[in-house]
């Protein structure tokens, strides 16, 4: 019944946007983009490889973004864009208030990257743009609002995307690694952070236990047993971080770790820059995962039931990737209540990793091959 609901209300829909647009004139301008981007942290900085791209390839183009809070708070700075534009809540009250700003862009191309929001696409649809282009299956049921249609298939979200701009280009996009543009400001927000370490010479071990979906949890005891063979053995100095929503997770962590230092909730840029001040980041599959790719720290990221060939590291070095098996088929996913799948990933086994993911630093390399023999 629910599936039949929903499929009657997109025809609606659909049929309803189809009316309003033949009342639309078509904008004739070129080079004019829109990107829609409007979800979390991970999904916002896949799209910075193929906004890059278009820009080299459209030097005098104008591209915006239509994004998150999240997203707005990443894409800012960034040399690429000329334009972002917020998307708040309740939706429909900020899209109607943003729609005569967007139309007046006179937008030519707009390339749907993602978005969770259902309405997003029959409202850019009316904006008169000639190519709305995304991918097939990825649109909540409204595929039929888009003019040209990629075929969905089994590959990264950053090829995914870099896919959406060869086909406005016509060319191979140039970039494939995402990028945060942070500024001397933010790496400065980051510094009393740090400032409370005696002995620099030790390695800054930065732990993220947390996660928006649960079921991708590393369990905290294994956090715990992790920080304290790395604060104890070796005298490494470890961080935990997490969100307002993670304030329980991280501080029960930290209490468990002698002279570990805690931070929660930090701005994204200030967290961003946190984590180029750290030797090595240890976390699940989550958005500041990306985050530490984007700005170049070494990382180990622990996957399981998530696939790390679709949303892991992607044209970058210096990461550690330990994945196994699901053990349910299919996976709950979001109903998971206990991801005992995440247990096939020992300590020991994250331990070794960090160890060796240091040894490949020139800084820490002969004291750590030392506590491996």
């Amino acid at each position: 019944m629910k599936k039949t609901a929903k499929f009657l209300k997109n025809i609606l829909l659909i049929t309803f946007v189809k009316v309003l647009r033949y009342f639309i004139k078509q904008n004739v301008t070129r080079d004019r983009f829109l990107v829609i981007s409007t979800t979390g942290l991970g999904d916002t900085l896949w799209g910075t490889p193929s906004i890059r791209s278009l820009r080299e390839q459209h030097p005098k183009g104008y591209i915006a973004v239509l994004t998150s809070h999240i997203g707005k708070e990443l894409l800012e700075n960034n040399p690429y864009i000329n334009d972002l534009f917020l998307l708040k809540k309740p939706l429909i009250t900020s899209l109607i208030s943003l729609y005569s700003k967007l139309k007046k862009k006179k937008f030519s191309c707009i390339l749907f990257f993602h978005s969770s929001q259902r309405i997003v696409l029959p409202f850019v649809y009316l904006l008169g743009a000639k190519k709305i282009i995304g991918t097939e299956g990825s649109n909540k049921g409204l595929d039929s609002l888009m003019t040209h249609l990629l075929p969905k298939k089994p590959q990264h979200e950053i090829v995914r995307r870099l896919e959406i701009i060869a086909a406005v280009t016509r060319k191979k996009p140039a970039h494939h690694r995402i990028e945060i543009a942070l500024n001397q400001q933010d790496k400065k927000n980051a510094l009393p952070l740090i400032d409370h370490l005696l002995d620099r010479t030790q390695p800054c071990i930065l732990l993220h236990p947390g996660s928006k979906d649960l079921f991708k949890r590393w369990p905290s005891s294994h956090f715990i047993a992790l920080g304290n063979l790395l604060s104890t053995q070796h005298k490494y100095h470890i961080f935990i971080t997490g969100n307002q929503s993670e304030k329980e997770l991280v501080l029960q962590i930290a209490a468990n770790i002698p002279n570990s230092t805690s931070l929660i909730d930090l701005p994204l840029k200030t967290f961003a820059a946190l984590i180029q001040n750290m030797d090595l980041m240890v976390c699940n599959d989550t958005g500041p995962m990306h985050m530490a790719f984007a700005i170049k720290t070494p990382t180990v990221a622990i996957f399981c039931p998530t696939n790390p060939h679709l949303c892991g590291p992607y044209a970058i070095k210096d990461y550690t990737v330990i994945t196994k098996k699901k053990t349910c088929s299919p996976c709950l996913q979001k109903k998971c209540t206990n991801p005992f799948c995440m247990l096939q990933i020992g300590i020991q086994e994250v331990y070794e990793a960090v160890l060796h993911q240091l040894c490949k630093s020139e800084k820490f390399a002969l004291k750590s091959l030392k506590k491996l023999s």
